[in-house]
């Protein structure tokens, strides 16, 4: 009987200390109000300051969507997904097991620094990486640095065009509209719809990965409409009738 009474207390310490081990690793996100500093660190939340180029006497205009804090879990600074514990089981999960410093992305494949590698001829190297979407087909792009060569499924991309100029300056006119063309290498692989819509989501998916490599492109992307998903679909074809908009003729006899 004493022995019983040993191991619960035992097992109940365990767990005790557990629970505050855990309360003290992962808390709540939230603002202190004296200071408004958040106790989490989102390096997702990326922002452009437009006020020192302002004329004085201005004010900024409001624009995007509104700010709403962040409330989730956090762990060491890092917002986290509710009911993980660290680090993570490596039967479950792919490593990295814990997260990354303060003010680093991380998921999405990505290194414990928060940034992307390949090895390319057994050397280790940066890339940037966006995924587009248009009509039915997606893309996948990553871009490097480079002198400038554009690979869509392993081949060249004007080959892969079809040597249509078009649709190749359509696939990388964001690079080509902030003259970078010559300074990153595309490497492409798209899948779905046909090659106008592979143009347009390679489009989209090189223009996010320009804003991961530099958010301060974001403004003039985003008024050029290199940022925004073209929603633009075919119209389905209707029941009953032989095309989307075409009808059969009334008789009435």
């Amino acid at each position: 009987a004493i022995a019983t009474v040993a191991a619960l207390s035992l097992r109940q310490r365990r767990s005790t200390a557990k629970t505050s081990r855990k309360a003290e690793e992962v808390v709540m996100g939230k603002i202190d109000p004296e200071t408004g500093k958040p106790n989490y660190v989102n390096p997702f939340e990326e922002r452009i300051d437009f006020e020192k180029d302002l004329p004085p006497g201005t004010q900024k205009e409001p624009s995007g969507k509104k700010f709403v804090p962040y409330t989730g879990p956090v762990y060491k600074k890092v917002p986290v997904v509710e009911g993980l514990q660290f680090p993570l089981d490596p039967n479950l999960y792919y490593p990295p097991l814990e997260p990354p410093e303060p003010g680093r992305k991380w998921g999405d494949g990505r290194a414990q620094d928060g940034n992307w590698y390949m090895d390319i001829e057994d050397e280790k190297v940066q890339y940037w990486q966006g995924v587009g979407k248009r009509k039915t087909a997606c893309a996948i792009v990553r871009i490097v640095k480079g002198n400038g060569q554009f690979i869509v499924n392993g081949k060249d991309a004007i080959q892969y065009f079809n040597n249509y100029p078009i649709w190749w300056l359509k696939a990388c006119e964001p690079l080509a509209a902030l003259s970078q063309k010559n300074k990153f290498d595309i490497i492409a692989k798209s899948f779905g719809g046909g090659v106008s819509g592979q143009a347009g989501a390679i489009r989209l998916a090189l223009a996010r990965a320009m804003q991961e490599y530099n958010f301060n492109w974001r403004p003039l992307m985003k008024k050029a409409r290199f940022l925004t998903r073209d929603w633009r679909m075919v119209e389905p074809k209707k029941t009953g009738q032989p095309k989307a908009r075409k009808k059969t003729p009334y008789h009435k006899r």
